[in-house]
């Protein structure tokens, strides 16, 4: 099966019942799989893993599982391990992201998700090289405009588009978690839904011109600060999913978000949750 996220297709062999489980991945799967320099990744599932060796570069413990990253010549190699689960799910791929292999099949309810996990993880370090990074916020695009809510959890991204869908014509939740930027190869940036929302069910395979971002920042009053150069960059990498110890994915990554921070303008965005604060942002975002 071939999705398509952020205009990129990627190819995934795996069991056709999976597309029907997966409520996240079904708006963004476009049919049989194209392969060749039309995908970006190629995913085998259900196949053998060799075991990494040694001990990891990252071990990461969050949301009720474990990942574990091995960087070794010529490939990378992840494992991911649920809580309360005796069994690890294995993945690697080649250095450069386009050929992954995992032992996980959508047979079981782990493997689902540890498959889910993979093909986010893929996602991100083989679009690097288009141009394309994922970014920890929440989107709301306003006819073919875009703008991001950026900063860590629970410091009212979801909050704040809340309040523009209620105060904003024509305002529509693109992501809520997990939206992608791409700079297109004329140059002009792009929010994109994802199949990545949080807890929030908006799987939009949609689009939109990126106008601003805004780095959220609870406070007692309503005020913005335009953030320039390496504050604004700091700003975009400061929520952007990335391997710093991956020189190569994490050299592209940095070079597109020093691209969009000089490109758009990102703001610090000190805010109460209210309309007020709504209409600021609002009002930032249609004087770009």
């Amino acid at each position: 099966m071939t999705f398509e996220i952020a205009g990129l297709n990627m190819n995934v062999w795996c069991l056709p019942s999976h597309v029907g489980m997966a409520e996240n991945l079904q708006p963004f799967a476009v049919g049989d799989m194209k392969g060749g320099d039309a995908s970006i990744c190629d995913i085998e599932c259900g196949v053998a893993v060799p075991v990494a060796e040694g001990l990891p570069v990252l071990t990461n413990a969050f949301d009720g599982k474990t990942l574990s990253l091995w960087l070794e010549p010529g490939r990378c190699v992840l494992s991911l391990r649920f809580d309360g689960d005796d069994k690890a799910h294995w993945m690697c791929a080649s250095r450069d992201w386009r050929v992954v292999k995992t032992d996980c099949t959508a047979d079981t309810e782990s493997g689902r998700k540890a498959l889910e996990d993979f093909i986010m993880i893929s996602f991100i370090y083989s679009s690097a090289s288009c141009g394309t990074v994922l970014i920890h916020a929440s989107s709301v695009a306003v006819g073919a405009e875009g703008v991001v809510f950026t900063g860590p959890s629970g410091i009212g991204k979801s909050t704040h588009s809340r309040l523009w869908l209620r105060h904003v014509e024509g305002s529509r939740l693109l992501n809520d978690d997990q939206p992608a930027l791409r700079v297109m190869p004329g140059g002009e940036v792009f929010v994109c839904g994802t199949p990545w929302s949080g807890k929030t069910s908006c799987y939009r395979n949609e689009r939109a011109r990126l106008k601003a971002v805004f780095r959220m920042r609870q406070a007692g009053c309503n005020r913005a600060v335009r953030l320039g150069g390496v504050e604004a960059f700091c700003a975009l990498i400061d929520n952007t999913s990335l391997i710093r110890s991956d020189r190569g994915s994490f050299a592209q990554i940095s070079g597109t978000l020093a691209e969009i921070a000089g490109k758009v303008p990102v703001y610090d965005f000190h805010n109460r949750p209210e309309a007020a604060a709504a209409a600021m942002s609002y009002g930032l975002f249609s004087s770009v």
